[in-house]
């Protein structure tokens, strides 16, 4: 090393974002984590948005959750807010507050529920994100936030880190929330399933394999994901995961 510093790019504006709250087909390489996601967003929500509440959203992208929770804040069309901001604008222009994550320009007690959905692993400061959600919820007001715990690379070089449950612990009682829900997204069949079909996916950009694959591609992600959630029904290790979620209540 000579001392230099190398320099990220800038963040691409209007990257695409998941866009809706869908389960993807069943011969969707993604489907696996899926499955064991939204199931565990949407007992949150379920258990935690109430009617009447304002929610913000870090880190929002296209919002694909805003249908789905608008009906639960605002069942008789009242006029309770669903608000994201978000580092760039996205791309179906979503994004109604453009700001860091650890600086939201917002007042202290504003919201009765803070969302930070698969986002905290690009946040090099991640612990000012667990702070500022605090800072902006009313009292007795609930922070959802999950990240991945095995996962691939992704929006690089922004991809800084993989939580295990005690650093979701450590970083939600550290800003002052008591832990109320705590859920793993899957198990070491599913961890192993999901992983399978990424590392092949990978490896069919290879003209050889991508020949040899294409004959077995769809019986093969169709198996894979049948299979390996089945199994992972019956022989759980919680030492190995795809994804956490915890609810932290201030």
């Amino acid at each position: 090393m000579n001392g230099t510093h190398m320099h990220k790019p800038a963040r691409k504006e209007k990257l695409g974002r998941l866009s809706n709250f869908q389960m993807p087909s069943i011969l969707n390489r993604g489907y696996i984590i899926y499955l064991y996601h939204f199931a565990d967003l949407k007992k949150a929500f379920d258990l935690y948005i109430k009617d009447g509440n304002d929610v913000l959203d870090i880190g929002c992208g296209n919002k694909p959750y805003e249908e789905y929770i608008q009906g639960l804040i605002n069942p008789k069309e009242q006029t309770a807010r669903y608000t994201g901001c978000d580092i760039v604008q996205s791309s179906a222009q979503k994004v109604d507050i453009i700001c860091e994550a650890t600086n939201i320009p917002e007042p202290s007690g504003t919201y009765d529920i803070v969302l930070c959905t698969q986002v905290i692993e690009h946040v090099f400061e991640h612990q000012k994100v667990f702070s500022e959600a605090y800072r902006l919820l009313k009292p007795g007001g609930y922070f959802i936030v999950s990240g991945p715990m095995v996962w691939s690379l992704h929006e690089e070089p922004y991809d800084f880190y993989r939580f295990t449950k005690y650093g979701f612990c450590e970083l939600l009682t550290g800003s002052g929330f008591s832990i109320v829900h705590e859920k793993m997204g899957g198990g070491q069949w599913a961890t192993f399933g999901q992983m399978f079909l990424h590392i092949t996916s990978i490896s069919a950009k290879n003209k050889f394999l991508r020949k040899i694959l294409h004959v077995f591609c769809k019986p093969t992600v169709l198996f894979s994901n049948l299979f390996f959630p089945w199994i992972d029904k019956k022989f759980n290790n919680a030492n190995y995961t795809l994804n956490y979620l915890f609810v932290g209540k201030k």
